[in-house]
């Protein structure tokens, strides 16, 4: 494989590891605000 296309799917698959990280942490962010909101309102 040339060095180029080696470095080339590197970084590929780095930048798609960021994407999916983040868009995980803004799932699971707004999932938990969600779910946060009930939970503060409950006691009351």
């Amino acid at each position: 494989m040339p060095d180029f296309l080696r470095k080339f799917i590197g970084l590929l698959l780095i930048f798609t590891a960021v994407g999916v990280a983040s868009c995980q942490a803004l799932v699971a962010s707004c999932s938990s605000g969600v779910t946060a909101a009930p939970a503060l309102h409950a006691p009351r």
